[in-house]
């Protein structure tokens, strides 16, 4: 049996149903919505947990590891501050909601989240001597780290405007 077959068969099985929530909030972020702030705030704190649960359970907790992270989530929060300042927002700040437009940026973010948390989970599963390599941890810090941040900054690019943006009754309106 091939290697890509051979992986799909032993995954376990709570992660196809994950990939389907995940590609269903990313093609309902298609879409214009509306949403309380709070609400829009659950996805980056989910990434920013599973980022986290990632570098805790899979690396050692050391400057070395934690240092990579950190500034790769600065720049992804750098990143995503600069995207969300591009999209233009309607705020209603008697409700606390958001008006934003449809795009296809959030499906790309979850994807690659997941692509790259499954490819290094594989990786962590199979062939776990490669991160004695620094090419290899470094690699998956990184991507987890510029991911994780670009959620986290999308949320307060987002929360800036929404500061900004003048007060509108979004309950009245599409």
């Amino acid at each position: 049996m091939n290697f890509v077959l051979q992986t799909i068969l032993n995954t376990p099985p709570w992660v196809w149903p994950v990939l389907a929530f995940l590609l269903f909030l990313g093609i309902r972020a298609l879409r214009p919505r509306t949403a309380s702030l709070w609400r829009i705030a659950i996805l980056p704190t989910v990434f920013c947990a599973w980022g986290l649960y990632g570098l805790v359970s899979l690396h050692a907790l050391t400057a070395q590891r934690i240092l990579p992270w950190v500034a790769a989530m600065a720049v992804g929060i750098s990143a995503g501050m600069l995207v969300a300042g591009l999209q233009p927002i309607r705020a209603d700040k008697v409700r606390h909601l958001v008006r934003a437009p449809g795009g296809a940026l959030t499906l790309v973010l979850i994807l690659s989240v997941f692509a790259t948390k499954y490819a290094f989970g594989v990786l962590h599963a199979t062939r776990s001597d490669l991160f004695a390599e620094p090419r290899f941890w470094l690699t998956e810090l990184a991507l987890s780290g510029v991911l994780t941040g670009m959620f986290a900054g999308r949320f307060v690019g987002l929360w800036r405007q929404y500061r900004a943006a003048p007060h509108e009754d979004l309950a009245a309106r599409p």
